[in-house]
């Protein structure tokens, strides 16, 4: 019992461990985004423009954590609505859909399916089962435009920080037939459904041209989740899960901007 609670123990001394790094991570960008804004403020601001924007965003991230033990590299494709200030401040909101193959938790319906991944449904037949990724993003961000040119002051180094909610789930996806042990009901205790608070960083180069058919950002992507297992209970270990979680996802993302800004937009830069 004694080794039980030491280990307890320190789980929890390493769980309250990487919620302060990511507390001092969040920190960090904050300060690096408000101790800009007073030299944001000293700069021209006559050739720089305000304007709403429309993003299309691609995401190919890695996993680390929590997440790794379940699932493997996770593919992310969504988008946003934001504003830019005059001053090269950006907020926005964003959304994003998961999806993947790679899950590892390859014996999960070990009870269930034959060496093949095949189930025999109801009328006797075989039917073959799929596991995939399934989740959302969901993030309030703000970051700041650090320009690189005179000639393009709105475009430049971007650097965001943001706070959302991660949801993810292993997906059993069979088409045909009837699985008993598959049901509805039945799957909840496989598909290890988890969701939380999350937190999200970006670094990377955001382009606005003069014409609004040419804009683009690129750059490095960094999420956090604190999650737990909505489900509480797994069948196929046929143990409780109430621990949280700490899902971490980091790699890159691309994605296309549509400002929208009138005739005006021509006069934005200076040669």
């Amino acid at each position: 019992m004694s080794k039980m609670l030491l280990l307890k123990s320190m789980k929890t001394i390493g769980n309250l461990a990487i919620m302060k790094a990511l507390f001092l991570r969040e920190l960090l960008f904050l300060s690096i985004l408000f101790s800009a804004f007073s030299l944001g403020a000293q700069s021209r601001t006559d050739s720089l423009a305000a304007f709403p924007l429309v993003r299309f965003q691609y995401s190919y991230l890695l996993p680390a954590g929590d997440y790794e033990s379940t699932f493997g590299n996770t593919n992310l494709v969504g988008g946003a609505i934001a504003f830019k200030t005059k001053t090269n401040w950006q907020f926005e909101l964003e959304a994003n859909y998961m999806f993947g193959a790679n899950v590892k938790r390859k014996t999960l319906l070990s009870g269930i399916v034959n060496a093949a991944g095949d189930a025999t449904d109801v009328d006797g037949e075989l039917v073959r089962v799929l596991l995939d990724i399934r989740g959302y993003t969901f993030f309030a961000s703000a970051g700041r435009i650090f320009p690189i040119s005179k000639t393009n002051p709105n475009s430049g180094i971007l650097i965001q920080g943001g706070i959302g909610y991660l949801q993810h789930r292993i997906k059993v996806d069979f088409r045909d037939g009837e699985v008993f042990q598959l049901s509805d009901d039945m799957l909840k205790g496989y598909d290890r459904l988890h969701t939380g608070v999350a937190f999200k960083q970006f670094i990377g180069y955001q382009y606005f041209g003069k014409k609004n058919l040419i804009n683009f950002f690129a750059g490095f992507e960094f999420n956090q989740g604190l999650t737990y297992n909505r489900r509480g209970y797994n069948y196929d270990t046929q143990s409780f899960d109430e621990d949280q979680k700490f899902d971490f996802l980091y790699g890159f993302r691309v994605g296309w901007s549509m400002p929208i800004r009138g005739r005006a937009s021509e006069e934005f830069y200076y040669y």
